[in-house]
Formats: structure tokens, C-alpha cells, sequence
């Protein structure tokens, strides 16, 4: 399933772009992520929960940047599973940037999402009712983070 949206954030395009790159504190941004690990400066080792419906789920991923034109567009793949659970997702995400103004920056967003076993059957609404409460609450929280920097 895919997602789409935008929000922009009063800050610059380059401190954005700065930010979005820094995988520990944009993963501090995204509800339920646990830990990063930086293995290198395009790849990172995230451990998070998730409550969708009846089940909880303890994802360990692998993100991989796949793309980057600075400071325009980021695209990133996460892949993992859930050990208790052997649920499995994989999330393509891309981030394109745009100056909105001398001092903010539109982020526009697009995120592919497949998901596996017994979190595939809860159906698409609630899924995609979780997946959009999350990235409205990334979304806020990267605001918050830039704007309070600014």
C-alpha cells in the first residue's frame, strides 16, 4: 500500500537535508523506534514496536539509503521481522525537499508498504490507519526538531 502526503517545516532546506541525513536523530522522530545503530553513513540497524490491533510486534530492520541528491531527495528501504512473531515488512520510503521560502521547506513524502503474515489479514484499513497516524506523528515530531533548533 502507498502513502502520500507533505508538510514543511520552518527551517532551511540545507538544515533540513542536514537532519534527514542523521539517521539517530531522525529515527528518535519515528513512533516506536527503540534504538539506531549507525553500521555506515547509508546504512542503520533499528529495533522498534509496534501495537497494530490485537498484536504487538518487536521489528528488528535493516535501512539501506538507497538514493540521495542532495538536497532534494532521499529514498531508503527497510526490511525486517518480528522474531516472536515471524511478521515481515518492507517499507520503501522517499523524501523529496523543496524551499518554500528563504527560512522553510516543504517535505513531501511517499511510502511503500508491504507487509506480511498475520499483520497482512488485520486489513488494509487498519493498517493504513496505523501507517498514517505514524507518519503524521514523524512529521510533527521533525517540526518540532527543527523548528526548536531554528
Amino acid at each position: 500500500m502507498t502513502f502520500e502526503d507533505r508538510f514543511v517545516v520552518r527551517a532551511p532546506i540545507e538544515a533540513v537535508w542536514r537532519f534527514l541525513r542523521d539517521g539517530e536523530r531522525v529515527g528518535r522522530c519515528i513512533p516506536g523506534v527503540e534504538r539506531v545503530e549507525v553500521v555506515d553513513d547509508r546504512s542503520y540497524r533499528v529495533a522498534a514496536t509496534a501495537s497494530v490491533s490485537f498484536l504487538t510486534l518487536a521489528f528488528a530492520l535493516t535501512v539501506r539509503l538507497t538514493e540521495a541528491e542532495e538536497p532534494a531527495r532521499l529514498v531508503s528501504v527497510a526490511e525486517g521481522a518480528d522474531a516472536r512473531l515471524r511478521e515481515r515488512v518492507r517499507l520503501t520510503s522517499e523524501l523529496r525537499l523543496a524551499p518554500e521560502g528563504p527560512a522553510e521547506t516543504a517535505v513531501a513524502y511517499r511510502i511503500d508498504l508491504t507487509v506480511y503474515g498475520k499483520l497482512a489479514s488485520l486489513g488494509l484499513g487498519v493498517i493504513r490507519g496505523k501507517a498514517r497516524q505514524m507518519a503524521a506523528d514523524f512529521a510533527a515530531a521533525v517540526q518540532r526538531q527543527l523548528e526548536a533548533a531554528a
